[in-house]
């Protein structure tokens, strides 16, 4: 059986973060500001951006802001139009000219699907130099390598010959333990590390041993075993990773102790007990702590009466004294239950991976058989066209009338493989070195990447230039803040808050109308006032009313705006990473009031239940609460919704046992009863001598909620700080403070609780963001490593998200969005029950700028949540002078 098509609906997943605030730095207001006409040659187009993380990097860049900023500079393998159908062709800024896609076979037989994309032949990079199927490879294989830790999942596509590649076996069992041997080794040699620090502990326990006295002594264990022969290497990198990890603690607790608030056992509040920043982290390593008994903070630092002197200590003697109160002689703890234990495993493993490689280099596997160059040596027919060998110039371009076909092979049927297709075409002159492209040989398996290398991924692909400074062959390229294209560093780049870019003059769509482009950071509270005094032309504020009241007043002075429905939606993330008990995060979200996240934006957002975006066809109509509010109204029919799975059964077998009727609203005092019973009774914590629930004296419940930027005007403000209140009535210290580096510490699983944004799709495949083998961060920021890596500490986690992964799975192997739409319901209740994601609101997009600098009539005419009105932005213009 063959059929032929060439549209699939699906979009690919981009992660959004919704700052409230970012750092605002503002250039001085134009002085042209109010003439009448401007030049595409010298007047810039500023847009605003919210905060960058500066991972400007196509392969590894996170955040969507980070990301806009990559985006400018590259062009993609295929695109969307208006409403999410794959587009491709010579009026289309792809590289792709042409597409076939091509299913054969019987289901669960011998069925595969493959895809032939033809490449045009005149797409440029930005120094000039061709862009051509050697880029297409080499972008393939970093994104196919299993040493590749960034956002993408294309690796999730079964490809014909992926899994061989990446594992080198064709044995389907040691393929599905292929990452499980570097985790059981990563995992021995910090067991070794351990027990060989154990062992010098009791062997020196009268001497005052130092880090330096520790590793001397550990190299002894050296020589015990082969199971020891790292352990002194292993402990450097431990105390490196250790003091980064202080290091980052003390940059969370700058500016934050203000926030800081304490009570005693009557409920007394007490505020401003900290003023200084090196107090604020001596808390939160525990250095310092706070009596509810005796109402006052002492330390094991000083005496009572000397508390006050730690105001005074420098940022470097408090980090040093941390640092040398626990190295060496609770390393072990360090190894199990700080960050740098997660850190630790992750480098470990991946250089076991590395170091499992052939001595010689050469692979039992040494390609990705479903990946082609279709016509390298013979014709292929595509669409009816055929293609033959094709010729070169001298500079490596494809010559006039020839092109080149890529073509990828997958087993059965994916209705995500084709987004997963549509990656971006970075250069491999850039993001590869001399010594891997020299290698590159489609003949000898070259494709310009060390295989499985750490190494390669984190000194060449992703070194410090390579991060700062983004180059593909989109419409922009990185430029100085005085002009040029040529030898642009980072500082050049990204100059005081403001990101420059120049138009690429060998742009494939033709070089853009405006010649100079600017990203400026702005407050998203201050973007407004920003385009009212022409500082920025272009500009994304919050979607609220008094917004549009405000524009719609503006509009007089040549300001306008579209709204546009977001693709995606608001929640509050919990990381079971650092809240390991699913009964401690249940009583969390169900302390969040979401109505107050909804009423931020008033008549512009709606509720949202499940974690998905209702505009997808796949989003569960039916649903409802999965954790009603404990301060609202109890569902009228909550037993009918429990016998339903659409209800948290702790809250069905609370309500029924107390004889709580539907339509009850509960007192205070009923809440807080509620709360205790989940955590005392279903989490098994006790109060611990300061007064929060603990388990086992392990695992306080003191966390800060984040909302990221500075300010707090954010939907997600009021109800974290409300639920900062009932549960620190309960036995919690839960501090709510903004964050301007959330997006940061978002990337590398550091937040405990925190207030955000999807980006969502039109096909709703959840691989990336919930599937237990995704290596996109957004997996680090639900705890996943430490779910994966403790398997008996989370127990109930790890089935979830086995269930939950193979659901994934299934909903890939169709094509009938009734079959898919079931099973992503049945997903979604899973990620409930999970208690890592509380779905808050959904809401429209806002675009404001200034029509007096900007030609309107340029922007993309009908924009919709797929395609914005800069879509195209090589056509836009500014108003000139006819």
């Amino acid at each position: 059986m063959t059929s032929r098509f060439s549209k699939i609906l699906s979009v690919s997943l981009a992660i959004m973060m919704l700052l409230s605030v970012g750092l605002m730095t503002l250039a001085a207001c134009d002085p042209d500001a109010t003439k009448d006409y401007y030049d595409n040659e010298t007047d810039p187009l500023v847009f605003t951006t919210q905060e960058v993380d500066k991972v400007f990097n196509p392969f590894f860049s996170t955040s969507a802001m980070d990301s806009n900023v990559v985006g400018m500079t590259q062009i993609g393998m295929i695109a969307n139009d208006e409403k999410g159908n794959p587009v491709y062709g010579d009026g289309e800024a792809v590289v792709a000219k042409d597409l076939e896609i091509v299913t054969e076979g019987t289901p669960d037989v011998d069925q595969t699907t493959t895809y032939y994309f033809v490449l045009k032949n005149d797409v440029k990079f930005s120094n000039g130099s061709p862009l051509t199927i050697k880029d297409v490879f080499f972008n393939l294989y970093v994104y196919l390598d299993p040493a590749y830790t960034g956002s993408s999942t294309i690796y999730s596509t079964d490809i014909v010959g992926l899994d061989e590649y990446r594992t080198q076996t064709a044995d389907e069992n040691e393929q599905d333990q292929f990452e499980e041997k570097y985790r059981v080794a990563a995992r021995a040699r910090i067991d070794a590390l351990i027990d060989a620090v154990t062992n010098v502990l009791d062997d020196h326990v009268s001497e005052m041993l130092t880090e330096e006295t520790m590793a001397q002594y550990l190299e002894e264990w050296q020589d015990v075993g082969a199971a020891y022969s790292k352990v002194v290497e292993d402990f450097r990198k431990t105390c490196e990773l250790f003091r980064e990890e202080l290091e980052s603690d003390y940059s969370a607790s700058r500016d934050t102790y203000e926030d800081q608030v304490f009570t005693d056992e009557e409920g007394n509040i007490y505020r401003n007990l900290l003023t200084t920043d090196v107090e604020m982290f001596l808390l939160n390593e525990g250095f310092i702590t706070w009596s509810e008994k005796d109402a006052k903070l002492t330390s094991s630092l000083v005496a009572d009466s000397e508390i006050g002197s730690l105001k005074n200590w420098t940022q470097e003697q408090a980090i040093n004294t941390v640092y040398n109160a626990i190295i060496p002689y609770t390393v072990s703890e360090v190894l199990q239950y700080w960050v740098t234990a997660d850190n630790l495993f992750d480098f470990i493993m991946r250089q076991e991976m590395e170091l499992d490689r052939p001595a010689d280099g050469e692979l039992d596997f040494p390609n990705i058989s479903g990946i082609q160059f279709a016509n390298l040596s013979e014709s292929v027919t595509v669409n009816g066209n055929s293609y033959g060998v094709p010729m070169y110039n001298d500079d490596g371009s494809v010559k006039e009338g020839y092109n080149e076909v890529l073509k990828i092979t997958i087993n059965n049927v994916d209705p995500k493989a084709i987004w997963n297709f549509a990656f971006a075409i970075a250069p491999m002159y850039y993001y590869s070195d001399d010594e891997h492209i020299k290698e590159f040989s489609f003949e000898n398996n070259r494709f310009g990447v060390e295989y499985k290398s750490q190494t390669f991924m984190n000194e060449v692909v992703k070194n410090p230039d390579k991060i700062g400074v983004p180059v593909g062959a989109g419409a922009y390229a990185a430029s100085k803040s005085g002009g040029g294209l040529d030898n642009v560093t980072a500082a050049d780049f990204y100059d005081m808050g403001v990101i420059y870019f120049e138009r690429n003059p060998y742009f494939l769509m033709g070089p853009a109308k405006i010649k100079k482009l600017r990203f400026q950071v702005v407050a998203a509270n201050s973007m407004l006032d920003a385009l009212a005094t022409n500082q920025v032309d272009y500009a994304e504020p919050n979607a609220m009313p008094e917004t549009a009241s405000e524009l719609n007043g503006m509009k007089s002075q040549g300001f306008d705006y579209k709204r546009v429905t977001t693709l995606g939606y608001g929640y509050i993330g919990l990381n079971a990473g650092k809240i390991p008990n699913v009964y401690v995060r249940r009583a969390i979200i169900y302390a969040i009031d979401v109505s107050m996240t909804v009423s931020f934006y008033q008549n512009m957002a709606e509720p949202i239940y499940r974690s998905m975006s209702k505009e997808s066809w796949a989003y569960p109509q039916d649903c409802v609460a999965y954790y009603p509010y404990i301060g609202g109204a109890v569902p009228e029919n909550y037993e009918d919704l429990y016998m339903e799975g659409k209800l948290d059964e702790s809250y069905y077998e609370y309500m029924t046992a107390n004889g709580i009727s539907g339509g009850t609203t509960l007192t205070e005092q009923q809440q807080i009863a509620f709360l205790t019973w989940l955590m005392e009774e279903k989490a098994g914590y006790t109060i611990s001598g300061s007064g929060l629930y603990a388990d086992n004296g392990r695992n306080e419940c003191m966390f800060e909620f984040t909302i990221a930027g500075e300010e707090t005007n954010h939907p997600a403000y009021r109800a974290l700080y409300k639920a900062s209140e009932l549960l620190n009535k309960v036995g919690f210290n839960v501090t709510v403070r903004t964050d301007k580096d959330a997006l940061k510490k978002l990337a590398n699983g550091s937040l405990t609780v925190w207030a955000a944004a999807w980006g969502s799709t039109i096909d709703p495949d959840m691989y990336q963001v919930y599937h237990k083998d995704s290596t996109a961060t957004s997996v680090l920021n639900w705890g996943y490593r430490q779910i994966l890596n403790n398997e008996s500490r989370y127990p109930f986690e790890n089935e979830r998200i086995s269930a939950l992964s193979e659901l994934i799975e299934e909903a890939r192997l169709t094509n009938n969005q009734t079959e898919r739409a079931q099973i992503y319901s049945e997903a979604l209740d899973i990620v409930m029950e999970l208690a890592i994601e509380l779905p808050t609101y959904q809401r429209d997009d806002m675009f404001a700028y200034n029509t007096n600098k900007i030609d309107v009539s340029t922007f993309y005419a009908n924009p919709t949540a797929f395609k914005g009105l800069t879509s195209d932005i090589h056509n836009v213009s500014l108003v000139m002078e006819q």
